[in-house]
Parts: structure tokens; C-alpha cells; sequence
């Protein structure tokens, strides 16, 4: 049966860890209250207190009773092979790549390393100052729980689907999200503390709120502002926490007296039957299973790795049986039950049979050949869990078995193998167990007692000399007879040579996705009259619109002005006559993503309130005056006229050498006058131009030459 317990927004210390299940009343698993925190929770329903509780696993007098009622003393490969395809129903790692609210959730057991989200334990929106940043600003703060038990360490944080990194506050520090959230993970050791940051921003939050014993992260997530929004927050809400964890640290290994963290599949299963089946091991015999795990093989990339290992999630909503079938699938186990009635079981090796069943140990036998029909796989391709692509499941290489007939292809979903290799090694198992030269079933008398235990016989009846692995084996009522089913392997079947055997690996790149905003080409600014600035740019894409930012030149704030839809030109007016304005130009998505401004050097329009020009002087002349120099002239008549420049040169008959000297300002019509005094002796030549109010210059007229000795 199930084991199932409820946990969700739990954060008192009357949390405990998961205990051992055992037959008899229900233990609790958590219990507590928390108060009403967040509106929004749950679609507004709050956060309620309740208590919750777990039923623990029946212990028969046989552990795998289960199974169709029969007391089963050895399950192969060549049963769970079949377990795995299509049932049961196993949730593929991309489905714990969450942070979800609901009131009950099951217990997730994280063995090994591996990445996952989990439910929230809690969640608020609050205007709260940070504690070590000293800001304030509205925040979600959010609590997922990745696993109901202490672990051992975060490997690597991921939001959403982003890898990012975070500085001794919990900062993080990867753009585009650096700043924008605060990570705080807690790994359910002793003594764990409630979160400072949620004491400070929520004054129902105490200090027994310590999350006691589970793991998980406190997190905020700041407001950014609207054009960043999508670039923070892609799927419109604050990210999911879905780290890479080194899970479960209170394994037990009997070959040193100590507990810790381990993705030794030997140790992981014996933790599975003792912890989460409540059943009992002989820790000698786990051991050398250990061992055996431990053994360095090389894989296909030319590397080493140990033999065994388990990495992944089970949880309290998954029946023993689909647990079991999972884990002893990774490591290519064989469990059964002893005689002392402790669970035991090898792992994936070929052992030399020590039994031989002849015909007179049968009751009755049948041995027919393998399993060579159209639906027997003629290639076995696993789902696995590979970490170079984020850790999700995906399919590796297949091994194929026969290569010359109609494919038939198997995928058993492996989701506690982490290793293209160990999968590699599987799949090879699969493929010779469902194409077993022999298949031998059958009813033995009283020398089943000693069969139990044993992976492998030899079976020599009808003329054949086989080497079986045990299938399915077990007593009938009464224990006067057992049934036995059995395929027919050899030695090479459990080898395995990476350089040769090994599919290539499917290549995972990442792919760099460029949702880069394109930047908007062509600004240029025209001054118009009356003190205003005719933007004008190239035509964007329609799914685009433009903002425009602008100010006057010296100064450091601009003006951010939002282009209606489909327009490519904009005027900015009320500009002070005869400044300098600076532009640049954005676009941005429907989602308000936007581009860099453009261009990165702004363009700069000079403002002309009045872009007429006077007309030309109606009189001018230069007459000597002992050292100094007259000039009269009369101002056009025009009532675009405001004022006259005067320009000189000494000695150069070219304009482009003279220089201002003089602006008169006067009245259009008036005879006007200005003495340049004492030039200095040589040939002066002058100018004078009309200009209107804005500066705008009309027709020059000269030169006027006056010579002083």
C-alpha cells in the first residue's frame, strides 16, 4: 500500500522527519498550524492550520506479498523489465520542475544527487526591508520545500530554467535577475532558525517557524520595473526554485559505522527497505553489495565512474511496488526474501551458479524458446535523467539486439539513472533478458528451500545445459512445492565494453535562444517654428512600438515619451528657442521588452522658434574716423529682423577668414550704427547679415574696405 502524507505551508517545530514505517497505528509525519499569512495563497484562501499524518506500509510475513498474493522469495530483471513498460505511471523529472501551491502534498525522498522543485511551504507579498541590503520594496517572498528530510548540500540554483549564481547574502548575481532575488536555502539540519528576513517582513511569523527537518529555500523576488519585467520573470510570475541537490545525508553505510550523503545504489535501496518498506537487511550482505557498486567502470566518454548509483525521486504517492521497480531497475537489482525474513538482494552482476536443477527436481517443467515475435524489442533505448541537459529526461542511445529485423524499439523510463553509461548498461540487460535464447518455467519440489537466495542456476533437463537467472519464485500454499520462472543468460550478457558497447551519447546543446530586442534605425530631429522638434525614423516592425527620450543638452534627465502604434515620427514642443536637445529611440515588444536606445551616441537638434530669414540690408558703409571705423547701415524692412552681425577681416578678402565682432540689436527700417574702435593699422574689410529672433541669418552684404596707415 501507499504511504501518504501531508505537507504544505508547515514551518513549526512540531515538524518531525519521516520515521520508519512500520505495521500498527499511524505515526504522524507533520502536524502544526501556521496563521493566516497571505491573501493571495491559494486563490485568496489563506494559510490554514491542520494536522496531517501518514499510514504506514502493512509488513506481511513476506515483504512482496503483493504482488498478485503470492510470497515471491527472488524478482529479476526480467519481471521488473516488464514492470517498467508502460506501467507504472512514474512522473517524469520535468513535472517536478515547479514550485506549486496546494494544502496536501506527499513526501518527496531526494536519493543521490539530482534537480527538482516542491511545493510551497509558504508565500506573501509584503513591503518589507531586507536585512542585509537595508532596501525596502515590495516582495514576494516564497518558500519551496524540495525534500521532507534533511540534505546535504545545494549544488547548483536554478530560476526557472536559468542557472544563476548567488554571493554570501543570497544575492543573486546573474544578469539579467542580480538583484531582483534573495535566496536563503536551509537543508533541515539541527538547529535549523527561522528565516530573519520573514520574521522582519511578516509580524505572524515567529520564531518556531524553523522548518524543521525539511529542505527547501527562503525567497524573495522584487518589482522590477515594467520594461524588464519580462526579462526577469518570462513566465509572468516570480521564478521557480529548482536546484541541483546532494539529497538524503542520514544513509547509513555499514562498512564505516557512519551515516551521510551517498549515491551508492546498494545503500540507497538498503535505506529504502529499512526507512520508507519499514523491513529489515543484513547489513553484512548490503556491504558487499556496496562494493560492488563501488567498482570503477569505464564509460563511453573514456572517463570512470562507479558501477551503481542512484540518483533521483521517489514519493509517498508512488506504491511500493512502482518504488521498488524503479530502484532495483537502476542498479539492475534482484531482491528477495531470506530466511531469517529479512529483505536481500544483489545488484547488477553475473555470479557462477552454485545449484543444478535436473529433471528429477521438477515436478513438472516447459522450456520454450526466447522471445523472438514480432513484439520482442529488437532495440532498447531507456529515458533517462542526463544532467547535460539540465537534468530532464531524455532518451540515450539504443542498444540494438538485432539489427536485422522490422524495429520494434523499448523505452522503459529509468528516472533514477543519472549516467548515460549505467543506462547503456541497462538497456543491453533488457534487450538479452527479453530475448533470452530459453525460457524455463516450472514447479519444484522441496529443493526450492534451497534455491532461495540464489540469482542463478543451472538448469539441465530435456537435454539442455542453461545457466537461468530467476525470474519470479515463489512457495506454494502450504510449502510443499514452488514455482519458478526463469530466462536462459550467460556471462557476456552482464558485461559490458564502453568503447564497443556504449552508444554515442545524444548530444544536448543548449540552445541560445536570441530574444534580443532589435534596436530602431534612422532618428534624425528637424527643428520646426514655434520652438518644437520633428523626430523622424526608419518604419519598424508592426509588431514593435517606439519610445523616444529626450533633453536638453548638458543636462541629465530625460524625458520618456511612448510612440502611438504604427507611427514613425514624433514632435517634442515647448523647447526653449536656441538650446540643443539630445534624442535617442527604443523599441519594445507587447510584452514591454525593450531594445538598447539608439543610436548609443544621441543625435542633437538645435531648437528655431522662427526659421524665416530677414531680408538684406537696405544701406552699408565704412568710413575712417582717425583710428576708429564707422559703419551705418539701415535694417531691413522686414518684421522677421532682430538683430545685425557684424563681421571683420584684416587683410583677407575671403568671409571664411573674418570674425564676429558685433551684434546690434534693432528695430526693422531703423537706421542703425556702430564704431569699431581703433582696428589697428591694414586693409579692413566688413560685413553685415540680418538675423531674426531665433538666430536665423538672412543675405550678407559687403565687404565695406577701410585701409589705416
Amino acid at each position: 500500500m501507499k504511504r501518504r502524507l501531508a505537507v504544505a505551508l508547515l514551518a513549526t517545530t512540531a515538524l518531525t522527519a519521516p520515521t520508519e514505517a512500520k505495521a500498527g497505528p499511524v505515526v504522524p509525519f507533520l502536524s502544526g498550524f501556521i496563521s493566516a499569512l497571505s491573501p493571495v495563497y491559494l486563490g485568496g484562501a489563506g494559510l490554514a492550520g491542520f494536522g496531517a499524518g501518514v499510514a504506514a506500509g502493512s509488513a506481511t510475513a513476506g515483504f512482496l506479498g503483493t504482488l498478485g498474493g503470492k510470497l515471491l522469495l527472488g524478482v529479476g530483471l526480467s519481471y521488473l523489465s516488464q514492470a517498467l513498460m508502460p506501467k507504472p505511471r512514474i512522473p517524469e523529472p520535468s513535472e517536478r520542475m515547479a514550485n506549486f501551491a496546494q494544502p496536501v502534498s506527499y513526501a518527496e525522498w531526494v536519493l543521490g544527487r539530482t534537480r527538482k522543485g516542491g511545493p510551497l511551504g509558504f508565500t506573501g507579498f509584503q513591503n518589507s526591508t531586507d536585512v542585509v541590503t537595508g532596501t525596502t520594496g515590495r516582495k514576494r517572498h516564497y518558500s519551496p520545500i524540495v525534500a521532507a528530510h534533511p540534505c546535504h548540500q545545494i549544488v547548483t540554483h536554478f530560476l526557472d530554467e536559468r542557472e544563476v549564481e548567488i554571493d554570501a547574502n543570497g544575492l543573486v548575481t546573474t544578469a539579467p535577475m542580480a538583484g531582483y532575488y534573495r535566496i536563503r536555502p536551509f537543508l533541515g539540519q539541527p538547529g535549523q532558525t527561522a528565516d530573519a528576513e520573514l520574521v522582519n517582513a511578516f509580524a505572524e511569523v515567529t520564531a518556531a517557524f524553523d522548518f524543521a527537518a525539511l529542505t527547501g529555500a527562503h525567497i524573495w523576488a522584487k518589482r522590477p520595473p515594467q520594461e524588464k519585467f519580462s526579462d526577469i520573470y518570462p513566465t509572468g510570475r516570480q521564478g521557480a526554485w529548482t536546484p541541483v541537490l546532494d539529497g538524503h545525508n542520514g544513509i547509513y553505510d555499514p562498512r564505516t559505522g557512519s551515516t551521510g550523503f551517498t549515491r551508492n545504489a546498494a545503500l540507497l535501496m538498503a535505506f529504502w527497505i529499512t526507512t520508507i518498506l519499514g523491513q529489515e537487511v543484513d547489513w553484512a550482505e548490503v556491504a558487499i553489495e556496496a562494493d560492488v557498486c563501488d567498482e570503477v567502470v569505464t564509460n563511453g566518454d573514456g572517463g570512470t565512474q562507479p558501477r551503481w548509483r542512484i540518483d533521483g525521486t521517489i514519493s509517498d504517492d508512488q506504491e511500493f511496488e512502482d518504488q521498488r521497480a524503479q530502484m532495483a531497475a537502476a542498479c539492475d537489482a534482484w531482491m528477495y526474501e531470506r530466511e531469517d525474513g529479512k529483505v536481500g538482494f544483489r545488484v547488477g552482476r553475473y555470479v557462477e551458479p552454485t545449484i543444478t536443477l535436473t529433471e528429477a527436481d521438477f515436478l513438472s517443467v516447459e522450456i520454450s524458446e526466447g522471445s523472438s515475435g514480432r513484439n520482442a524489442p529488437t532495440e532498447v533505448a531507456a529515458r533517462y535523467v542526463e544532467p547535460g541537459n539540465n537534468w530532464r529526461e531524455s532518451p540515450s542511445g539504443a542498444f540494438v539486439i538485432d539489427a536485422g529485423s522490422r524495429q520494434v524499439r523499448e523505452e522503459p523510463s529509468l528516472y533514477l539513472v543519472a549516467s548515460h553509461n549505467q543506462a547503456s548498461r541497462l538497456n543491453k540487460r533488457i534487450a538479452r533478458t527479453k530475448r533470452a535464447p530459453y525460457q524455463v518455467r516450472g514447479t519444484l519440489g522441496l529443493i526450492g528451500y534451497k534455491l532461495r537466495g540464489h540469482r542463478f542456476v543451472r538448469v539441465q533437463v530435456l537435454g539442455l545445459d542453461l545457466v537461468c537467472e530467476v525470474g519470479e519464485f515463489w512457495r506454494n500454499g502450504g510449502g510443499l512445492s514452488f514455482d519458478l520462472s526463469a530466462n536462459s543468460v550467460s556471462a557476456s550478457d552482464f558485461d559490458f565494453v564502453a568503447a564497443t558497447e556504449e552508444p554515442t551519447r545524444p548530444v544536448f546543446e543548449k540552445v541560445v535562444s536570441d530574444d534580443s530586442v532589435e534596436a530602431p534605425t534612422g532618428l534624425t530631429g528637424e527643428a520646426q517654428d514655434g520652438g518644437s522638434i520633428l523626430w523622424i525614423w526608419d518604419q519598424q516592425e508592426a509588431s514593435l512600438t517606439q519610445q523616444l527620450r529626450f533633453r536638453k543638452s548638458g543636462t541629465s534627465d530625460w524625458q520618456i515619451l511612448s510612440v502611438p502604434a504604427s507611427q514613425s515620427t514624433l514632435t517634442t514642443s515647448g523647447l526653449v528657442d536656441g538650446e540643443s536637445y539630445e534624442g535617442q529611440l527604443r523599441n519594445r515588444t507587447s510584452a514591454l521588452r525593450p531594445s538598447d536606445w539608439h543610436p548609443v551616441a544621441p543625435i542633437t537638434v538645435a531648437v528655431v522658434a522662427n526659421s524665416t530669414p530677414p531680408a538684406v540690408h537696405g544701406a552699408f558703409s565704412a568710413a575712417l574716423d582717425g583710428s576708429d571705423v564707422d559703419l551705418t547701415f539701415t535694417a531691413p524692412n522686414d518684421p522677421n529682423y532682430y538683430a545685425t552681425r557684424i563681421y571683420r577681416t584684416t587683410g583677407s578678402t575671403n568671409f571664411g577668414d573674418a570674425t564676429l565682432v558685433r551684434t546690434e540689436y534693432g528695430i526693422p527700417s531703423n537706421a542703425d550704427s556702430w564704431t569699431d574702435t581703433a582696428p589697428g593699422s591694414g586693409t579692413h574689410r566688413y560685413w553685415v547679415e540680418p538675423i531674426n529672433q531665433s538666430g536665423v541669418a538672412g543675405p550678407k552684404t559687403g565687404p565695406q574696405t577701410v585701409t589705416i596707415p
